[in-house]
């Protein structure tokens, strides 16, 4: 019958959805197990983990900088330990309120501090509120950290730095990491908030000195009030650096180079046997332990440039201190004879104009040979070398010991000088090459720059006979447990061969410089010195002011550079400081007084008369 026929569609249909209701629970059913078990047995372990994260908090423990020593062990940078406060506005909820900010102004007293927040949030920066947390500010910061979103505090190690002043070329400073360096740095483990060390050996072993951050892993309940420690995750510290630097020579040559004249100059030492930096000594200085400070700005437009390393970065005429350069030159090609002598009569005339010897107004040196010209730095003996020689020639010596070319030490940004020739004059000016030109180049003016750390390379190649060591500051890097990770070692860099003859004379030369000659500041009774002084000309002010020698004579240990910027006398105001360097390395006493006191009495006739423009050695 039909309504049987209906019956059994109905029927039909009905098992249809039935078995489709069925299905789906059996899909649900399986789709819910297996999603257990992916959460449960595969992911089981990470969201535990995550469980833990959202009732821990972690209060973040920066990892010591490596500390930087001495030669003696003597702790030239070390660190000590501060709380600080930071907001992150990258944290979920850190948008700047009135109640974030009424509960911060109960626990911090700094100035400017909604200032501060409101730029950090958007600018998206993490912003440091407060560099010297008490303990109990810490404390407050953390139970409120709930109504407090992107308040945060850490605990960080702290540089500081000993002699600040004097050292602060050497080793440079910290400052935050910035947004581009994060980035690129991310991948090794760096952090908002990081320090990265600017200049000197913070920045060239940055990746070196700095550690593996720690913390506290801290339980909280449900209002955010901490209830118990959970761990505590040791920072790992940087490693270690043992430089060749003698901490008491930094020290001298800072507080000379502070009473100088002008403030201004640097102060170079080294050992040439093996190119070890006994000292580096760039002034005026800065202080590296206000570099979190407001106070730091004011090096920034200090019309002195603190932050400028002289010793690398500064670029001078060398003065009577390159006719080390002309000697040499004249006597290994130039055809010139040690008993070739001039008469100084206080200057020379070449075409319509007179060069003057820094002697003229006493009349001039009289006759000289080419050691005594080179004692006295008589000016004039030197024109005439010069011009018998050829710039060629002496382009090319200067070129021979390494002016005008970075040395490789390990520091940021050295630069490389200048040594011109008739070519570059060319090029670089479309003027030829004049015999004034040679003149001046002659005694270190006109277009030569070189820097401190070169004249004092320079000096280190004569000392040795020609052997040219590679200049280094940094003897062995050591890990927090004492572990030796990397060892210096001595790299002979070039050999500058001269006959036997050559040393002995140009050694001879520079000794009478100090016996006889305008060195004589660095006579003492017991130790025989070398040197050369210098008195460069500068169109900008007054003249710079050098001196470099080393000691012991005849088997020389220390090479010592030093130049005054605008100082004026070589030998009387760079004289002293390189006297007082020597003093010091070799432990001499002061039974030499009677000589000192000869070279002062000499060194006042010799100015007597002289206007304040006059040059002199």
């Amino acid at each position: 019958m039909v309504w049987q026929q209906e019956h059994s569609l109905i029927y039909e249909d009905y098992l249809e959805r039935y078995r489709i209701v069925i299905f789906l629970f059996i899909g649900l059913f399986l789709f819910l197990s297996f999603r257990l078990f992916y959460l449960q047995v595969i992911r089981g372990g990470y969201y535990r983990h995550l469980s833990e994260q959202q009732r821990t908090h972690i209060v973040l423990e920066r990892a010591p900088r490596g500390i930087i020593y001495d030669r003696n062990s003597v702790v030239i940078v070390g660190n000590k330990s501060a709380f600080v406060a930071l907001f992150y506005p990258f944290a979920p909820g850190s948008t700047p309120t009135k109640e974030v900010m009424d509960h911060l102004k109960k626990i911090l007293v700094v100035k400017d501090l909604g200032t501060a927040i409101t730029q950090g949030w958007r600018s998206g920066r993490a912003v440091r509120l407060s560099s010297n947390l008490t303990r109990d500010e810490m404390f407050l910061l953390q139970e409120q950290r709930l109504v407090m979103p992107g308040i945060t505090v850490v605990k960080e190690a702290r540089r500081s730095y000993r002699a600040p002043e004097a050292n602060s070329h050497l080793v440079g400073y910290l400052n935050e990491i910035t947004a581009a360096e994060l980035e690129n740095l991310a991948p090794e483990g760096y952090k908002p908030g990081d320090w990265m060390g600017r200049g000197g050996l913070e920045q060239i072993y940055n990746s070196i000195l700095h550690g593996q951050d720690g913390g506290w892993q801290i339980e909280v309940d449900a209002l955010g009030h901490q209830t118990r420690l959970v761990r505590h995750i040791a920072p790992v510290p940087g490693n270690n650096l043992r430089t060749t630097i003698d901490q008491k020579l930094q020290e001298i040559a800072g507080d000379a180079l502070q009473r100088s004249p002008s403030g201004r100059g640097a102060v170079v030492a080294l050992d040439p046997r093996s190119g070890a930096i006994r000292a580096f000594v760039s002034a005026p200085g800065f202080d590296p332990n206000l570099s979190l400070s407001r106070e730091f700005g004011h090096y920034l437009i200090d019309k002195k440039l603190p932050l400028f390393n002289r010793v690398t970065q500064g670029l001078y005429p060398p003065g009577s201190v390159f006719k080390v350069i002309t000697f040499i030159a004249a006597l290994a090609e130039g055809g010139v004879q040690p008993s070739m002598s001039y008469t100084c009569k206080g200057s020379f005339t070449l075409g319509d104009r007179a060069f003057k010897c820094w002697l003229y107004k006493k009349g001039g040196h009289g006759t000289l040979n080419l050691i005594g010209a080179l004692a006295n730095s008589c000016d004039v003996y030197f024109y005439q070398l010069g011009i018998k020689t050829g710039p060629k020639l002496i382009e090319k010596y200067a070129r021979i010991f390494h002016l005008g070319e970075a040395t490789g030490i390990e520091m940021p940004s050295e630069k490389k000088g200048l040594v011109p020739s008739p070519e570059w004059k060319q090029n670089k000016l479309h003027e030829p090459w004049t015999t004034g030109d040679t003149i001046n180049i002659a005694i270190g003016q006109g277009p030569l720059w070189i820097s401190p750390l070169q004249v004092a390379f320079m000096m280190a190649a004569v000392a040795n006979n020609g052997i040219v060591y590679q200049p280094y500051i940094v003897n062995t890097i050591t890990s927090p447990r004492g572990e030796v990770i990397y060892q210096s070692r001595v790299r002979k860099k070039d050999q500058i061969n001269l006959s036997d003859e050559e040393w002995r004379l140009l050694h001879t030369g520079l000794e009478e410089v100090v016996k006889n000659g305008t060195g004589r500041i660095c006579q003492f009774d017991t130790l025989k010195v070398a040197a050369k002084t210098g008195t460069a000309q500068n169109p900008h002010g007054n003249d710079h002011a050098w001196y470099v020698g080393y000691a012991p004579a005849e088997h020389p240990e220390l090479v010592v550079a030093v130049m005054v910027e605008n100082g004026g006398s070589g030998a009387s105001v760079a004289g002293p400081i390189a006297r007082d360097m020597f003093k010091s390395y070799f432990n001499l006493n002061n039974n030499d007084q009677a000589a000192k006191r000869r070279l002062e009495n000499e060194i006042e006739r010799m100015h007597s008369g002289a206007s304040p423009n006059d040059r002199q050695e």
